[in-house]
């Protein structure tokens, strides 16, 4: 399972700009279709308690340094590690999470003869990716309602 965690933010956001993704879901999706051995969600991770609340769900934060203001290349770390992985071989099926900039990934898989899952996408309906996936389920069906807590944390001046 390889999440692109700020395109799912968005999504989700998109949504409801007070909501957050249910991510115990998103991985209890993934392993549906079988064991899940890599886990992975890819962001800057600067808020320690979005990533503890993403590892406590079964989620690996990987930090992926920004090139600059607003520009976290998250994407392309998805799509490199999801590469390296059906090229190698090491996935029975790809469980991603992102959007239509996935192609690259999703055509590697498809070609490998390698079932392929959106879940908690933002694919565009007549984008690119959707044919090539044998289920998908998007971002939308992944939302909930941000805690009186996380509404706190969220207000909080960081001066």
């Amino acid at each position: 399972m390889l999440v692109d965690y700020p395109v799912l933010m968005r999504a989700v956001r998109a949504i409801d700009s007070e909501a957050a993704p249910r991510l115990e879901d998103v991985v209890r999706a993934a392993r549906k279709l079988g064991a899940v051995f890599i886990s992975r969600a890819y962001g800057a991770w600067y808020e320690i308690d979005e990533a503890t609340a993403a590892f406590s769900e079964g989620l690996d934060p990987v930090f992926v340094p920004p090139l600059g203001p607003a520009n976290v290349p998250t994407t392309s770390a998805l799509i490199s590690d999801g590469l390296a992985l059906v090229q190698q071989g090491l996935a029975d099926v790809l469980a991603v999470s992102g959007d239509d900039r996935l192609l690259p990934l999703l055509t590697a898989a498809n070609e490998a003869g390698m079932p392929i899952a959106l879940i908690a996408h933002a694919c565009q309906p007549d984008g690119p990716c959707l044919p090539l996936a044998s289920s998908a389920v998007p971002a939308s069906d992944f939302v909930r309602s941000i805690s009186r807590a996380e509404r706190y944390r969220r207000s909080r001046s960081a001066a």
